[in-house]
């Protein structure tokens, strides 16, 4: 019977995922922050990159990295000017990073950063800016192609 319970409940997700652009967003977004974590790392450790650098790169990585996502597998808008997308993408994860760092830095200044504090401070910094950065997209980077 749990099996049954479970198929059916992994399946209701996979539904919920695949007629949710909000989810989807989310999900390549978590790819992204793969991407983004693992070339920091390989930047700055085997490459011996300096940091601000290694994090510059590793943006860059990310953002491509979920901008093809976002362009093929949640928005599905494929069509127009490849550049102009890409560009109008990062401008918009760029702007994005305005609300994610002002969540994460109010949050430290009215709760300190001691303990998980400053963990708890980037999870919802990361949110805001996921937020923002949904917007957007669907606003602005990928309008014409909205389902």
């Amino acid at each position: 019977m749990y099996t049954l319970i479970h198929k059916g409940w992994h399946v209701n997700l996979l539904d919920k995922i695949r007629h949710s652009t909000l989810l989807r967003f989310a999900c390549v977004g978590g790819s992204g922050f793969v991407v983004d974590s693992c070339v920091f790392l390989f930047a700055l450790s085997l490459c011996s990159i300096p940091v601000f650098p290694a994090r510059i790169i590793a943006f860059i990585c990310s953002a491509t990295t979920t901008w093809l996502g976002n362009r093929k597998f949640t928005f599905n808008q494929q069509q127009g000017s490849v550049f102009k997308q890409w560009r109008n993408f990062f401008m918009s994860a760029c702007i994005s990073a305005i609300p994610n760092f002002i969540v994460f830095s109010l949050m430290l200044y009215l709760f300190g950063n001691a303990g998980y504090m400053p963990f708890i401070a980037l999870v919802f910094g990361v949110l805001a800016g996921m937020f923002s950065n949904y917007f957007l997209c669907t606003k602005w980077v990928f309008a014409s192609g909205k389902e």
